[in-house]
């Protein structure tokens, strides 16, 4: 029994530090807008809603996926003290524990077994994925994404895939199909609500754009210093990937005027991408470098969002401008840094 009460002493360390990178959400523009969207509570249900989704995913895993099968393998554990550490450990997971508190401090036990449900097929989902992704590699989607046909064409295929690691897209994702479905069920429906879900969809995302670089490792740096290509190729090849991300989300929104406010966005982001890099967890919404960053950045493609819609579409000229212009700049600056 003691080894058991060790080993779940460290599982309830290993949770904790996981939990603590969920930090991440509160440098997210999208998380600083929702706060801003507070003063009328009534915009906001749903917003808060979709970020309750995704960050369920994180909070619902398994505790006992932190030991390497490789390591639990070698313990010398039998089949009932295996079972015990397995029920055991089922009480560290942070849903219970938040369950557990709806029911017992808020008085809603309905609400709190609900919560629970949904909780626990989230978990299961994501152990029958796992399980799956483990006996059939191949069935990984991430593994198909075309290469795009350029010789850069690899670099923004491994960028893509990074960037699909992260909640950012998932949130931007689902913003853009409640706008897609919305504007199948009301097409008589005011053009301004568009704009305003494409500007939302946006901002979901533009939070990556400040760390483009963050899950590059240390041997990934090394790669770049022996790649044979400028820095303002590697640059822009992490800015196509977001674009190229970005683009089929805002199709059916408003795609010239959030093409121009993803491109503001990276204009301004690339400085905090290159010059400050934040290593970010996978599977968590990115933290951004700084709130003034994040408010120059909303700034910026809300105004080039909101003029391209409603003054004219070569307004977009300007944000490719821009971003040309920055990839150029902070292309030099990588140089220098590799």
């Amino acid at each position: 029994m003691a080894g058991i009460a060790e080993i779940l002493v460290a599982l309830s360390r290993a949770v904790w530090r996981e939990l603590s990178s969920l930090n991440s959400i509160t440098g997210n523009n999208f998380f600083l807008v929702c706060l801003l969207l507070m003063m009328q509570p009534q915009s906001v249900y749903f917003l808060i809603l979709l970020l309750g989704v995704l960050l369920l995913f994180p909070l619902s895993s398994d505790p006992m996926s932190k030991i390497p099968p490789s390591r639990l393998a070698l313990w010398p554990l039998s089949g009932r003290q295996m079972m015990l550490l397995r029920v055991a450990s089922f009480w560290l997971s942070p849903v219970v524990w938040i369950a557990a508190a709806i029911i017992l401090w808020a008085g809603r036990a309905m609400l709190g077994m609900q919560f629970f449900l949904i909780a626990a097929v989230y978990h299961a989902t994501s152990i029958g994925v796992a399980a799956l992704l483990a006996r059939a590699p191949g069935a990984n989607v991430m593994l198909h994404l075309p290469p795009v046909p350029t010789h850069l064409g690899r670099l923004v295929q491994k960028n893509i895939r990074e960037s699909l690691s992260m909640l950012d897209p998932y949130l931007a994702l689902l913003l853009a199909v409640s706008g897609t479905i919305f504007r199948i069920a009301r097409p008589n429906a005011e053009p301004d609500a568009f704009l305003g879900v494409m500007i939302l969809t946006v901002i979901a995302m533009s939070t990556y754009g400040q760390c483009l670089f963050a899950l590059d490792s240390g041997s990934g740096f090394t790669r770049y210093k022996l790649m044979p290509l400028h820095g303002w190729q590697i640059v822009a090849a992490k800015n196509v990937a977001f674009m190229l991300v970005l683009f089929p989300m805002v199709l059916p929104l408003a795609p010239l005027a959030g093409m121009a406010a993803g491109m503001a966005a990276l204009a301004v982001g690339n400085h905090a991408s290159v010059l400050h890099r934040r290593p970010q967890p996978r599977w968590r919404f990115t933290g951004g470098a700084n709130i003034e960053t994040g408010a120059l950045q909303v700034f910026c493609l809300v105004s080039a969002g909101v003029t391209t819609y409603r003054v004219n579409g070569a307004f977009v000229l300007l944000s490719a401008v821009a971003l040309v212009g920055s990839i150029w700049y902070y292309g030099r600056r990588f140089d220098r840094l590799r």
